[in-house]
């Protein structure tokens, strides 16, 4: 497929990101969530045109253009209108996170994580003396959220209701249901909501993506939505970010500071991001459709050659979340691969739950995940033996 170029060994060796610079030797990288492939052809003449102009200076004309862009796309794409007087541009989508959280609470504060989790989720929670308030979702059900488990975590300190949606690293796309108990807990215990939504784009057939904001007006309003255009087209180290402020207190927070404290976006990840949301949607329905032969390929080789691995199907992402408990091998899974030329992140990280496990990133040529496995095969093989 045309969207997959890029996705050679030569070039990704050549590459100065962390991902395949990481690790010395012959080790194929499938850790960090960083797509291998080029990004949308309009991203990369965006960038390229500011080079050749030589257009450093001072600029906003991408910047103003990026709230509209935005909702237009969400819209499209999501049937959500976010208002645009209430969207905030940021450098990141842990930067907007991270202060809200800072803004919002104290020393002492809860703040509910659905486990396993994203490990910056984890570190955020417990930074400057918060209290992180594990409420591990429900593996029996498919990595469903447990209303009730929900609810019985809630204490008289609990602030804020953290959440990834679609979610990092199981690839659950939570449903109506499930939004709303998050919904009624929220509005009960007057709870504010942060939803990281950067990976609604990138859905399997069959998955619908909801954004929280649209659940109800009263949700809306203590709910800020972030989000941003690095994990669907690639642009991770273009730093550019947004946010939906629907809490007016954390957006006063914000708007109070002065107004350099956050530092300001560069040209190039706003012309990138903006060519994205603009030109982006026919590369996404490529990207989208070898991802999920990729997942589905995955799926068919572990279930013929590594049975006693767990996998569930995700509904979303490219991270397959892969239970190596039963292969019982003598030391951490992620280490063992690893000395075996397999890259993973290791499940440790995303909380208690994650033990055993690893998350395997399934965004590159097929070639190059059929190595992956040939690799991971290999190692069961061998640690048998």
């Amino acid at each position: 497929m045309a969207v997959t170029q890029g996705a050679d060994l030569e070039r990704l060796r050549s590459l100065h990101g962390i991902k395949w610079q990481r690790d010395e030797g012959d080790v194929l990288a499938a850790w960090v969530a960083d797509m291998d492939f080029l990004p949308p052809p309009p991203a990369i003449e965006a960038v390229r045109g500011i080079a050749e102009r030589g257009d450093f200076g001072y600029s906003r004309a991408a910047l103003s253009q990026l709230p509209e862009a935005f909702a237009s796309w969400q819209e499209r794409h999501h049937g959500w209108r976010p208002e645009l007087d209430k969207l905030r541009m940021f450098a990141d989508v842990l930067q907007a996170i991270d202060l809200s959280l800072w803004f919002h609470t104290e020393p002492g504060d809860g703040i509910v994580l659905f486990t396993p989790v994203y490990p910056p989720f984890i570190r955020a929670a417990e930074h400057g003396g918060r209290r992180l308030i594990d409420c591990p979702l429900d593996r029996a059900s498919g990595w469903r959220l447990d209303p009730d488990r929900l609810e019985a975590c809630i204490d008289d300190r609990t602030k804020v209701i953290l959440t990834c949606n679609p979610h990092n690293p199981t690839g659950r796309v939570f449903d109506r249901s499930e939004l709303e108990a998050i919904a009624e807990v929220a509005e009960r215990h007057d709870l504010l909501v942060l939803s990281d939504e950067i990976w609604a784009d990138l859905l399997h057939p069959g998955s619908t993506h909801i954004p929280m904001a649209l659940i109800g007006p009263e949700i809306a309003a203590r709910t800020i939505t972030i989000s941003a255009a690095s994990k669907t087209f690639s642009l991770a180290g273009l730093r550019t970010a947004i946010a939906h402020m629907g809490h007016v207190g954390v957006a006063d927070a914000f708007d109070a500071m002065p107004s350099h404290a956050f530092g300001g976006l560069s040209t190039p990840g706003c012309e990138a991001t903006l060519a994205c949301w603009t030109q982006g949607e026919s590369w996404l329905t490529e990207v989208r459709q070898h991802l999920t032969e990729q997942r589905n390929r995955l799926a068919v080789r572990l279930a013929q050659e590594l049975p006693e691995v767990g996998f569930v199907l995700p509904e979303a992402t490219y991270l397959n979340w892969l239970d190596c408990n039963p292969l019982r091998l003598d030391s951490d899974p992620t280490a063992y691969f690893t000395e075996h030329g397999v890259a993973l992140s290791p499940g440790s990280d995303f909380g208690p739950l994650g033990a055993g496990w690893v998350r395997l990133n399934a965004a590159t040529s097929s070639e190059i995940l059929d190595q992956i496995i040939d690799r991971m095969v290999a190692a069961v093989v061998a640690a048998r033996a």
